[in-house]
């Protein structure tokens, strides 16, 4: 059982124990993820609430923080999913989501009962919200929003301990209150009353005279109605003021969005009628309908009759009517951009809209509350999409979607109006009021049949309509021209198919070759592409591609979110896969799809040859491309790629497995280790390497099987030892079969790093040992410098210190001739712990000053705090007291700032308590 407390102090307890969550971005992302529990949290969303920032870089190092938090709470605990994670907890298990739904609770109970649930809610805090969550961006989006809630609660609090006579036993809570917010007139008020009740009208003057010169000194204004009314009460001891829930909402122009109505609007005369009786039972209590979801197929009319209706009812919602389209406000999971024109559109001040989904919804609440507004909701997606526009309450929301929202029929009582398409007479009602009655009569059976064509779908009978009246084609040759293809009249036969039909048109209009691209990019995987992925996907040069992905998106039939990146609606993308289903056929697809995942393997083998260039390789060929894979200068360009892709390349291996591309798919997987290894992502490591070792072996690829077997080895780290030495020796097999010494060295320095984070120096030794002859053997220079230097730390720790330093000698020697750095650093530090071992901390600390400039000279960081420790530690045995202090700064300074687990032992060596 997880429990987590955000308001007030950091809480974190596992099964009733409290969870060593030390580093400060560990509790960022792990609040983050806790305000929003249950709910998927985009990484781009979480990298910029906790670093202020939306680059590479960032979602790299989250990978890294969640994978962290996985060690510490559970590996279930958080779910990922591509591009986004989900914290999975008990429906009460954070603080923050009791409070609310207590909150809730106590709106629907009266009296001593509303008062408990209220005392109930308040008691859950125990100090500043996120008061020690080091992410100010996380901060600023939450806290003033919770900060706001209860201070909500604490005015109807105010007010039902006032009404049950509790006046007395109110003074002090309230004069503290208002010291902590001497600006919210709403305090004061209920101040006054508490004292004035009390006997003390001397005091209820005061306060007043206090509350008065603040607002004037600080704001140059005079109190409220409010405040005045409990000062003449006070004052002239007239009858009090009844309390409310919350002070009146300032009044705002009541905004009058509603599009324009369709002159001459035809049919629907029936749900017109239904509409006006569900608004009926709502204003007579009959019915608690303030929700009413039109639904139906697209392009049936919806939003027609949405603001056809609401503007015959307008004038019954005397404080306006919103109207927004949420097809261009939904992007990536976020309603704040919706919230954001809401809030304006009903006169919040910019600087006052707060900046997170919840903190928007909120105040959209508060501001529709108590006023009559009738809101349009146009092109609804989901009921997840809409939740955070309702209000709590007033006025009435009227919901246009094709989806039917069934979950805001159950849980919100929304009420359902179903469309349907035409009648045969509404049908040609339309086309008459378009087209003339001559049209009609000249051609009624071509008519006909055109709005048979059309499935009778309104959108699709205007756009035939307007077609013939602005292009001069007679009705029979559109109908001769809409009756071409079995496959395109079968699918105006259901709603679900008229949606295709109204996107036929769109598509016959592109030449032939983005037409092409268009139906590929609906079997791309992922979430989005660039220009040299589609030029693979489609079989065409890259300058190609791009044109014809600018081209699309003129037409509007792709959207461009950023620079360089393409991405289709997710409509487009079904009625685009169906097309090459029906155009290019299973195998065209299938031949598009491996195109585009050879592309990405052939890619990511030279990003790989960066980010491990003396690993013991990934051991595949790349595979011959059409378009050539991408080249990159360094790592950070190669870690750049992986970041960008990182979606792509999982949804890819997906795809692969899907098609029964069982080749591709443990390729990607394969290739996708020298990403997920470097962010140690070892639960997604698990994941895909059981899915690549099912794929190797059906494709009956031994070779394969083995690679997705080596990779088991990352097992180690989630702990499962047995099954990570068991997967290493049945690779051992196949590669023992096939002669690979190469594969066999590998098994062997992967079984010594499991036996050595097993603490089983000896079986690491013996193991590694046998590596590094296999590596001499065949004369793999980049190879057997990895495996010395891995024996050189397992014999370090197994305190056989000199042939430490003699064997991470020999592997410095390989690493000074492959120009390789970071493992010249790792060799450095290796014999610097040597030497202190052995007891020669001057040399030790020699050996370890020299690795920590090389990494900060590579810009190295988690390195260079690890070396930086290690360094102080030797001096501080040195007795170099003064310079131990300021490295381990150093290093303290630096774990701090990539949020390094290891930061909490820094501080322990500072203050003379640890080893390290």
């Amino acid at each position: 059982m997880i429990r987590i407390g955000l308001l007030g102090p950091f809480q974190v307890t596992v099964d009733g124990r409290p969870a060593p969550i030390d580093g400060g971005r560990q509790r960022a992302v792990l609040a983050a993820l806790a305000l929003a529990a249950g709910r998927p949290v985009r990484s781009s969303a979480l990298a910029a609430l906790v670093w202020g920032e939306d680059e590479p870089t960032a979602r790299h190092r989250l990978h890294a923080v969640v994978n962290r938090l996985r060690q510490v709470l559970g590996a279930d605990a958080i779910r990922s999913s591509p591009g986004e994670y989900t914290l999975v907890l008990e429906a009460d298990a954070v603080d923050v989501q009791r409070f609310r739904a207590l909150i809730h609770e106590s709106k629907h109970a009266d009296g001593a009962a509303e008062l408990a649930i209220l005392d109930q809610a308040l008691g859950l805090w125990r100090g500043e919200p996120l008061a020690d969550v080091d992410a100010d961006a996380l901060a600023s989006a939450h806290a003033p929003t919770l900060v706001e809630e209860r201070l909500r609660a604490l005015e109807r609090r105010a007010d039902l301990v006032l009404d049950a006579g509790g006046h007395a036993e109110l003074v002090a809570e309230l004069q503290a209150l208002t010291n902590a917010h001497p600006l919210r007139e709403f305090l004061w008020s209920r101040l006054m009353l508490a004292l004035h009740r009390s006997g003390r009208q001397a005091e209820a003057l005061a306060a007043y005279q206090r509350i008065r010169t603040l607002l004037a000194d600080r704001l140059g204004v005079d109190p409220g109605e409010e405040l005045q009314r409990v000062h003449r009460t006070v004052l002239r001891q007239e009858p009090e003021p009844e309390t409310a829930r919350a002070a009146a909402p300032v009044a705002v122009p009541a905004p009058r969005q509603l599009a324009t109505d369709i002159p001459g609007f035809t049919g629907r005369a029936d749900r017109l009628a239904e509409l006006d009786r569900l608004l009926a039972d709502a204003e007579h209590g009959r019915a608690p309908v303030s929700i009413a979801v039109i639904s139906g197929p697209a392009g049936v009319g919806k939003t027609t009759l949405a603001v056809h209706w609401a503007h015959q009812v307008a004038d019954r919602f005397p404080d306006g009517q919103l109207h927004l389209n949420l097809s261009g406000h939904w992007q990536g999971g976020s309603a704040d951009a919706a919230l954001m024109t809401l809030l304006l559109s009903l006169g919040t001040p910019p600087e006052r809209i707060p900046p997170d989904t919840e903190g928007r919804s909120a105040a959209l609440r508060t501001a529709l509350a108590g006023r009559r507004v009738l809101m349009l909701l146009d092109n609804v997606r989901d009921a997840d999409q809409v939740r955070p526009l309702l209000p709590g309450a007033d006025g009435l929301v009227l919901i246009t979607s094709r989806n039917r929202l069934r979950s805001l029929r159950r849980h919100e009582g929304a009420a359902l109006v179903e469309l349907d398409p035409f009648t045969p007479a509404e049908s040609a009602a339309l086309l008459q009021r378009v087209l003339g009655p001559e049209a009609v009569l000249k051609h009624p059976n071509a008519i006909a049949e055109l709005a048979g064509l059309c499935g009778h779908l309104p959108l699709a009978v205007a756009l035939a309509a307007e077609r013939v009246r602005n292009t001069g084609v007679s009705v029979p040759d559109l109908v001769e021209e809409a009756s071409d293809g079995t496959a395109r009249l079968d699918a105006l036969d259901d709603g679900a198919d008229d949606v295709r039909k109204v996107f036929e048109w769109s598509y016959r209009a592109l030449p032939p070759l983005p037409a092409k691209l268009f139906r590929l990019l609906g079997t791309a995987p992922g979430p989005d592409i660039d220009a040299p992925a589609a030029a693979a996907l489609a079989g065409t040069t890259t300058v190609v591609a791009l044109r014809n992905l600018e081209l699309l998106v003129d037409h509007n039939l792709l959207k461009r979110p950023r620079p360089g990146r393409y991405e289709l609606h997710d409509l487009l993308r079904v009625y685009a896969a169906e097309l090459a289903s029906a155009v290019d056929g299973e195998q065209g697809r299938a031949r598009a799809l491996a195109r585009l995942l050879d592309w990405y393997i052939a890619t990511g083998l030279a990003a790989w040859s960066h980010l491990q260039p003396t690993s013991m390789g990934p051991g595949l060929e790349t595979p011959r491309t059409e378009v050539a894979p991408l080249a990159f200068a360094d790592a950070p360009a190669a870690l750049d790629w992986f970041e960008t892709e990182h979606d792509n390349l999982i949804a890819g291996a997906g795809a692969a497995e899907a098609a029964g591309l069982d080749r591709n798919c443990w390729r990607l997987v394969h290739i996708l280790w020298a990403h997920l290894d470097r962010c140690r992502a070892w639960p997604e490591i698990a994941s895909l390497g059981a899915a690549g070792l099912a794929a190797a072996r059906r494709a009956g690829d031994r070779a394969g099987e083995a690679e997705m077997l080596t990779m088991g080895a990352s097992l180690r780290h989630l702990r499962r030892f047995d099954e990570a030495i068991a997967s290493q020796r049945q690779a051992l097999e196949i590669y023992l079969e096939s002669g690979s010494r190469s594969g066999q060295a590998t098994v062997l320095n992967n079984l010594g790093m499991i036996f050595r984070s097993m603490g089983r120096h000896e079986e690491a030794i013996e193991h590694l040992r046998r590596c590094v002859r296999l590596d001499e053997e065949t004369d793999e220079p980049g190879d057997l410098a990895v495996s010395l230097l891995n024996l050189a730390q397992s014999y370090s720790e197994a305190g056989r210190a000199a042939e430490a330093v003699e064997t991470a000698g020999r592997s410095l020697e390989l690493l000074r001739e492959l120009a390789h750095q970071r493992g010249q650093g790792r060799a450095m530090e290796t014999i610097g712990r040597a030497h202190g071992q052995l007891g020669e901390h001057a040399v030790a600390a020699s050996w370890l000053r020299r690795a920590s400039d090389l990494f900060a000279g590579i810009g190295d960081r988690w390195y260079e705090s690890g070396s930086l420790t290690l360094l102080g530690r030797e001096l501080r045995a040195d007795g170099r007291e003064e310079e131990a202090e300021a490295v381990l700064l150093r290093a303290l300074e630096i774990a701090t700032e990539i949020d390094d687990p290891r930061a909490a032992e820094i501080r322990d060596l500072l203050e003379g308590q640890g080893e390290f």
